[in-house]
């Protein structure tokens, strides 16, 4: 009769568990591409139906915009020197750029655009990484620092939505927030922000993040 011995069955038992841990990890890292994405369209259909006429167009205008667009703002490298830190921080830099344009901040659509904006270069952002993961010449380094800049920029998106929420409880009309690794950016409207108002903003973000005050920027849009 047929029988393995015990530390065959122990082996088999631990590359069952590698291959399944693989599996479960790469299924996470598509299920957090995918909602991303579609939290985004829910979000612009929810805007949608709050808007009417030329405010549609314009929220229509943003979401239908070529996706090139944003990615040629991003130095495109070969796949072997791929930078996956340089990616993420120039994708970044140009989301906390238009948050903070002074032509932005005039805007009576500020907090529909620049949410729009910001998540579309994230959802950019985001393809870029996978098409790094899913690239058969990419190195195993590589691949798994993409892999986890992926699930940290889920982290982060999901973030700045709890904290949207917890603002907007505190009496503030409108949040619009933007979280790195590094640094947060929130934009209130507000006339005026009092030393109180700051206090609030910054109580919330230092519980939902492991960010030091000095690394919180808040502005006002009126």
């Amino acid at each position: 009769m047929f029988s393995l011995k015990k530390p065959t069955i122990i082996i088999i038992l631990i590359v069952l568990l590698v291959v399944t841990g693989y599996i479960n990890h790469n299924l996470t890292l598509k299920a957090s591409s995918k909602v991303s994405n579609e939290y985004q369209k829910h979000e612009e259909m929810e805007l949608t139906k709050k808007l009417d006429g030329n405010d549609k167009e314009l929220v229509e205008a943003i979401s239908e915009g070529k996706e090139d667009d944003d990615i040629d703002d991003m130095e495109i490298l070969d796949t072997k020197d791929e930078n996956v830190d340089k990616i993420s921080k120039e994708a970044n830099s140009n989301i906390s750029q238009a948050i903070s344009k002074e032509d932005s901040l005039r805007s009576k659509n500020y907090f529909i655009e620049q949410r729009l904006s910001r998540d579309k270069l994230r959802a950019g952002l985001i393809d870029r990484l996978n098409s790094i993961v899913e690239n058969e010449k990419t190195s195993e380094d590589v691949r798994t620092e993409a892999q986890k800049k992926i699930m940290s920029i889920g982290d982060m998106a999901e973030k700045e939505l709890t904290i949207e929420g917890l603002i907007k409880a505190k009496g503030f009309e409108e949040a619009l927030v933007f979280i790195t690794e590094e640094n947060a950016k929130i934009v209130v409207s507000k006339d005026e922000l009092t030393e109180q108002d700051v206090v609030k903003i910054l109580d919330i973000v230092m519980g939902e993040t492991n960010l030091d005050s000095s690394n919180i920027k808040i502005m006002k849009k009126n």
